[in-house]
């Protein structure tokens, strides 16, 4: 008897060592859920981080090329005042003579140079009326043509509002 006492017992311990294996086991928690959460987490913040670069990226590209665009307007700028004052220098008679002067070798004609040709008033006058009446003519094709060209273009413009 004492022997089944014995047995019966060291059965009771295991049975408890058994139930204390398995209750360690069921405490052991599987954190794969929480594993799987984290990386889903991980990637999201990658990914954001992925696309706020993309578009730096683009903004420092745009500021790029808005840069050059704006040297480039500079630089036209000052091209342009120097051709104003270019064409402000030509359109001086002054300098126009120097120049025929010393570049072309041109020189005012003489009385000798000078050739005196007569013209019959009645003719120029007749000539003159001719190509006042065409030069009226033309205006007025290009007249009409320019009222039906600037309707159509107001027109236009309204559409695209």
């Amino acid at each position: 008897m004492v022997l089944a006492r014995e047995e019966s017992i060291y059965t009771n311990e295991q049975i408890k060592k058994e139930k204390q294996f398995s209750v360690h086991k069921k405490r052991r928690k599987s954190y794969m859920f929480e594993k799987i959460v984290v990386m889903a987490v991980v990637g999201v913040v990658f990914v954001c981080s992925m696309l706020i670069l993309t578009r730096f990226t683009a903004i420092t590209e745009v500021r790029y090329s808005v840069d050059n665009l704006e040297k480039q307007i500079e630089r036209l700028e000052t091209e342009k005042t120097k051709l104003r004052i270019e064409v402000e220098k030509v359109l001086k008679s002054g300098w126009i003579e120097d120049e025929a002067k010393t570049r072309l070798q041109m020189d005012y004609p003489t009385a000798e140079q000078v050739i005196g040709i007569n013209v019959n008033p009645a003719k120029v006058a007749m000539l003159t009326g001719e190509i006042n009446k065409q030069n009226y003519d033309d205006s007025a094709k290009v007249g009409e043509s320019k009222n039906i060209y600037a309707f159509f273009k107001k027109l236009i413009s309204y559409t695209k509002i």
